[in-house]
């Protein structure tokens, strides 16, 4: 599909939409529990519904009323073997490739888009150090043989995903297994969301000075319900709207939120600043797509530092995120590991393709609130991978919108 925006005012009362990365973890944990576990949800999208789907082909029994999920355990129909579809989804292949192979004798991992291109070599190492072989290091890969209990080594700048994985699969093992971790730890409040959910599930490994411990006596013990909470990440749109001359308010979020994500409030009011800035993506890489965006309605230079990350998303960020700016005349450059942004007020319009990037569709909407020009976005339904809602927020809040082309 492929949109077309002219320039509009939004303003008005938006709900968020429900949190991506608290329902991945929220339906993981509920799975593993010992009890069946009502997950209330105000939305879903498409990563949501593959950890869904995966889970239920590793024997959990899921349950729809509208957004919500009952979830029963996996207890009673573990297969022995099994493929597992994270379609998109990066975050259900990283949580559930050492679930599953803790659970499964033998799986096979595919995908889809950009998934099979990003890599997998450090978590696929650790696990064949603990009783798992993999055949490859990119989607597909098949693993054989249970996951045992022992110490599991990672950086901690290569993806909080693949910790979060580990904490997620380790209760699951016979026996005491420590995570170790052995470099500066990046995205720390993605793990922090992590515990919060496994402490909510019973679970809470002992914190060590380079790591978490787990005695291997612990065990997941669900709740009746979980609310899954209000989604800081997507709701970062709205907040950049409101910096770009939007008059939004953005209902059903906490400020005591773990979600790093929440610093995007401190950030934009950085923003109003009339020096140069430099902001670190080290904790927030998810929101550096639409704050570069932000950064073109300042008049002076944003530097978006530690982005080494962002070239192994959906899309190559660095690159997808000049690329959209200066699509929509502005002035961007990136290198191996930052985004530099001259921001000059306003832009002039244009076509943006969005390389079926979600959050590269997200930000360039909110681009055309300070475009002279009408907004063009190629493959503008990757938002159905986190915020399937979004167009229709978009215009309920006042978006000129039309759809111009439906595949």
């Amino acid at each position: 599909m492929d949109v077309v925006i002219s320039k509009s005012k939004l303003s008005g009362h938006i709900s968020a939409i429900s949190s991506k990365s608290d329902a991945h973890r929220a339906l993981i944990c509920a799975a593993l529990g010992d009890k069946p576990c009502l997950i209330q949800l105000e939305s879903t999208s498409d990563d949501i519904e593959t950890t869904a789907n995966v889970l239920s082909v590793l024997g959990a029994e899921i349950q729809r009323d509208g957004f919500n999920f009952l979830v029963k355990p996996v207890w009673n129909h573990i297969p022995d073997k099994c493929v597992l579809d994270c379609n998109e989804s990066g975050s259900t292949l990283r949580f559930l490739f050492p679930v599953a192979a803790a659970l499964v004798h033998e799986v096979t991992f595919t995908g889809k888009g950009r998934l099979p291109q990003r890599p997998m070599e450090e978590i696929c190492s650790v696990m064949r150090l603990n009783g798992c072989e993999t055949d490859r290091n990119l989607l597909p890969i098949t693993t054989k043989g249970l996951l045992k209990n022992g110490t599991f080594s990672l950086p901690g700048n290569i993806s909080s995903q693949y910790i979060s994985g580990l904490l997620f699969a380790l209760p699951l093992l016979k026996g005491k297994s420590e995570i170790r971790i052995t470099s500066a730890l990046e995205s720390s409040s993605y793990i922090n969301l992590t515990l919060y959910t496994l402490r909510n599930f019973g679970v809470e490994p002992e914190k060590t000075d380079s790591g978490f411990l787990f005695s291997g006596t612990q065990r997941y013990v669900s709740p009746e319900t979980y609310q899954v909470e209000g989604d800081w990440s997507n709701s970062a749109f709205w907040y950049a709207a409101r910096f770009l001359g939007a008059d939004i308010a953005v209902d059903g979020l906490s400020p005591d939120s773990l979600q790093g994500d929440k610093a995007v409030v401190q950030i934009i009011e950085n923003f109003s600043s009339s020096k140069d800035l430099t902001v670190s993506a080290k904790e927030i890489p998810d929101l550096i797509p639409v704050l570069a965006v932000a950064a073109c309605h300042r008049r002076v230079k944003t530097v978006f530092s530690d982005c080494q990350r962002l070239r192994l998303k959906e899309s190559n960020r660095i690159l997808s995120t000049c690329d959209m700016i200066k699509a929509l005349g502005g002035k961007a450059e990136g290198t191996e590991d930052s985004i530099c942004v001259y921001g000059t007020g306003t832009l002039t319009g244009g076509t943006v393709d969005s390389v079926n990037d979600h959050r590269i569709v997200m930000s360039a909407a909110v681009a055309s609130l300070i475009c002279k020009q009408n907004v063009t976005i190629k493959n503008a339904q990757a938002v159905n991978k986190s915020y399937p809602a979004f167009f229709e927020d978009f215009k309920k809040l006042g978006g000129n919108l039309n759809v111009i082309d439906v595949r």
